[in-house]
């Protein structure tokens, strides 16, 4: 398959928006249902990638594509920027902050952190998302950068995999919390590979 990878583009947006609520394994979906009476929760998770001065922001997309679509997107940074973030999302309210509560305690300080890469259901399987880690692997080492980390479920098999055959191993392990809206139980795990 020929495909491309580039940075994210506003047009984009509703692409990020579908691979941070796949990857997150319906935890987006948790935190932001509601947010806004009568809004669907994939158009509140679209303003995340508006906030400029956030690890959320679009300059940290990358998504891969060929002459017609996007075929699936990575977004990644500094981990250790989560701390220095720019102000709270209003859009949060304090009684769903228990659901980051797993990925909290799990940090590969110093790393470069892929928070989401998904790739639409009919390119999987064709190297979309091994490109697209590949670019961002690329990208932290080109700023120094010397291990990557990532969370996962440990039920979701599929990406598991993927992690495993590119080099990531479990550096951390913490019970999944516990919501109707999340696809997964058991644990989340943190994966790093040295770069």
């Amino acid at each position: 398959m020929d495909f491309s990878i580039r940075p994210a583009r506003i047009a984009d947006i509703p692409h990020l928006a579908y691979a941070l609520m796949e990857a997150s394994g319906g935890l987006v979906e948790a935190v932001y249902e509601g947010a806004i009476p009568g809004r669907e929760a994939k158009l509140i998770v679209e303003h995340l990638f508006s906030r400029p001065g956030t690890t959320t922001a679009i300059t940290n997309c990358l998504v891969a594509c060929d002459e017609k679509r996007v075929l699936g997107s990575i977004h990644a940074f500094p981990m250790d920027a989560m701390e220095e973030d720019g102000p709270p999302d209003p859009l949060v309210s304090e009684d769903r902050f228990y659901l980051y509560e797993p990925f909290m305690h799990m940090h590969a300080d110093g790393s470069y952190y892929i928070m989401a890469v998904a790739v639409y259901r009919e390119f999987q399987g064709s190297g979309v998302g091994k490109r697209l880690i590949a670019e961002a692997e690329s990208a932290a080492k080109a700023k120094g950068f010397k291990v990557m980390s990532l969370h996962a479920f440990a039920e979701n098999q599929g990406a598991i995999r993927l992690y495993e055959s590119l080099g990531y191993k479990e550096s951390a392990r913490q019970p999944a919390v516990e919501h109707d809206k999340i696809r997964f139980g058991g644990d989340v795990l943190m994966l790093t590979r040295d770069l």
